[in-house]
């Protein structure tokens, strides 16, 4: 803006020299008038000009502001304000391909809350949707480095690192107490499954081996951590 100020300032005051100059030169008029018309000129031009470029910042910010809620839209889901699935999927297939090229470990883990369906039909959507903040909330603050935190489903997180298993079941350990011990008039549950790379894993055989633990957890009652190394359930 004071950039603007500036250029508005030196181009009134050039044009008002050009019309003193006409004024004078060309149009044979005497000084003195020539040099109040080209003052008030100075004055109307750059008043002008200084309301346009205030009007046209206020419009650029007002654009700025919108192509940032754009791109939030776009990478971030509006409830949990984690990343959303589709730009979650497309980090991890760069965190996977990291890891395969230099063969550093990567571990996936999954936090599914229990029951979560059963919280929507008696408390309301509403209720369900502080339960998902609440959980997201504690996911991001434990974050750690390079780790990245999305919502995979509509009751499900995922998080992602370049982890080894034994990191990833310690962290996911620490989450799962936190949410455990959360003092709500909900009590939230979350069955947490983890995951890691193997030499022969695609990333689809993450997810699912991720999401196989869940089911582990979930089969043997819920509200804890498992680890899935190779497929054991039926498709």
């Amino acid at each position: 803006m004071i950039k603007s100020f500036f250029t508005d300032f030196s181009l009134s005051a050039l044009f008002s020299v050009i019309l003193f100059f006409i004024l004078t030169k060309l149009l044979m008029l005497n000084a003195e008038s020539a040099y109040t018309i080209s003052i008030v000129a100075f004055g109307v031009i750059f008043v002008f000009s200084l309301t346009l470029s205030f009007y046209l910042y206020k419009i650029k910010q007002k654009m700025d502001l919108l192509n940032l809620q754009i791109e939030k839209l776009n990478k971030f889901d509006e409830i949990t304000d984690v990343y959303n699935r589709n730009f979650l999927l497309e980090n991890l297939q760069k965190y996977f391909d990291i890891s395969k090229r230099k063969n550093i470990p990567l571990s996936i883990m999954i936090v599914d809350i229990d029951n979560f369906k059963k919280i929507n039909e008696k408390y309301g959507f509403e209720k369900g949707n502080e339960v998902l903040k609440k959980v997201s909330h504690i996911l991001k603050k434990n974050l750690r480095g390079m780790d990245i935190v999305g919502r995979y489903s509509s009751d499900e997180f995922l998080i992602a690192s370049f982890s080894t298993k034994e990191e990833f079941l310690k962290l996911a350990s620490r989450i799962h107490k936190i949410l455990k011990n959360i003092n709500d008039e909900v009590n939230i549950e979350v069955s947490i499954g983890v995951t890691e790379r193997n030499n022969f894993d695609t990333l689809k055989d993450m997810l699912r081996k991720a999401q196989e633990a869940v089911y582990l957890a979930q089969r043997k009652g819920g509200n804890r951590v498992d680890f899935l190394e190779h497929f054991l359930l039926i498709e």
